[in-house]
């Protein structure tokens, strides 16, 4: 009777575990509700109520329709190749000073106005690359293009991707509802290579043919192109002797740490997601329209949540060394599951203060590593390259 009773008491804990909010353990690091959206520098007042738009909808997860109703609205791109970009202008004049680079077919822009003029006042981040004709590094920028350059398309209503510089994570959106989270590196800008940064804004994830990139001996497997030279891939291997090493692009995702691009982990998370699962999903798509790729800036300001001291988390007391997201994460061996419950409240005492964040379930980091992000964007906006380039010149 008394093990019957203590089996079903053990299902019942674990059955509250899975269906707990996602908040408390499965998002990893999620953003504090804030009212900051990707248009904080703007300085203008669009010519009509732009409703549902990347532009004026807050960098939060707190309110899921008005994320949805976002990645699900159409988006207006530039009517040229998607391997090609064009200049925006600090005028309506072919002949003024270019002040932005906007890629084709895939990068979204914020139309502010059409002028009777034949050109269009639009926002959007420069996507400037090392070899462009304008140098403005994924700066926020106000200009004109030609209004016959602009079309406006429909997107994915299945399936849509915010990836936050903030908390280096991917959010992936299906059917409404905020699926499931994926760490990430996005680029890291130096001074000698300031277009390293990755390029904050509205994308359509434009092409799923391109299969692995490769560079020397590093492999970029499951790569999806979403703005000219930039893709979403699998975290990069190096390749050596038929072995595959990840170790050293591992070690650095939840980071800033690529040439641009988005690196995303390999491992499998609590719900089955990695990479491989998401390329697979995004290509098999039943609606063709292509998925929204939103990035959002970590603008000066910009908070991640600390959990609370009672949120779970869970370990093998029988040897193990990682601290994981659920009692059932996928790397532990099933004779160690379920694993034994503790608190975040823990993390930092005793026999848990030792214990590593599991690369498979990516529970929240610990307490100093969220605080840190905190205190960096109280005082400052990582991601714009521009303040910091100039300074260094």
């Amino acid at each position: 009777m008394r093990r019957t009773i203590a089996a079903l008491l053990l299902v019942i804990i674990l059955f509250s575990a899975a269906s707990a909010p996602a908040e408390d353990f499965l998002l990893g690091v999620e953003p504090e509700p804030s009212s900051i959206t990707p248009a904080f520098r703007s300085k203008e007042i669009p010519a009509e109520h732009h409703e549902d738009c990347y532009w004026c909808t807050p960098m939060s997860l707190e309110d899921e329709d008005a994320v949805w109703s976002m990645l699900t609205a159409p988006i207006t791109v530039a009517d040229i190749d998607m391997n090609k970009q064009t200049v925006i202008y600090a005028k309506p004049d072919e002949g003024s000073e270019g002040v932005a680079m906007l890629t084709g077919q895939s990068q979204g822009v914020h139309v502010l106005e059409n002028l009777d003029n034949g050109w269009s006042k639009v926002e959007t981040y420069s996507t400037s690359f090392h070899d462009s004709k304008v140098k403005n590094w994924n700066a926020f920028t106000t200009g004109y293009i030609q209004t016959s350059k602009l079309k406006t398309v429909p997107v994915n209503q299945n399936y849509g991707i915010i990836i936050d510089k903030l908390t280096q994570r991917l959010y992936f959106y299906k059917d409404g509802h905020l699926e499931t989270s994926l760490v990430v590196s996005t680029g890291e800008y130096n001074k000698r290579q300031p277009y390293n940064e990755s390029r904050s804004g509205e994308y359509l994830i434009i092409y799923t043919k391109t299969g692995a990139l490769i560079d020397g001996n590093m492999h970029c497997d499951y790569a999806l192109k979403f703005n000219a030279d930039d893709y979403l891939h699998e975290v990069p291997y190096i390749q050596s002797g038929g072995v595959k090493n990840y170790r050293s692009f591992e070690l650095k995702l939840g980071k800033r740490a690529s040439h641009g691009c988005l690196r995303v982990q390999r491992n499998k998370n609590a719900k089955g997601y990695n990479m491989r699962e998401l390329a697979a999903l995004i290509k098999k798509r039943q609606d063709k329209n292509c998925v929204k790729l939103i990035i959002w800036e970590d603008y000066q300001g910009r908070q991640v949540k600390i959990p609370a001291d009672d949120t779970p988390l869970y370990y093998n007391p029988r040897g193990g060394s990682y601290y994981h997201s659920v009692p059932d994460c996928a790397s532990v061996a099933r004779r160690y599951q379920p694993l034994t419950a503790f608190t975040f409240g823990e993390l930092d005492e005793g026999k848990f203060a030792k214990l590593k964040l599991c690369p498979f379930c990516e529970p929240t980091p610990r307490r100093a590593f969220l605080e840190e992000i905190n205190a960096v964007h109280l005082e400052s906006s990582p991601g714009e390259v521009m303040s910091y380039h100039k300074k260094k010149k």
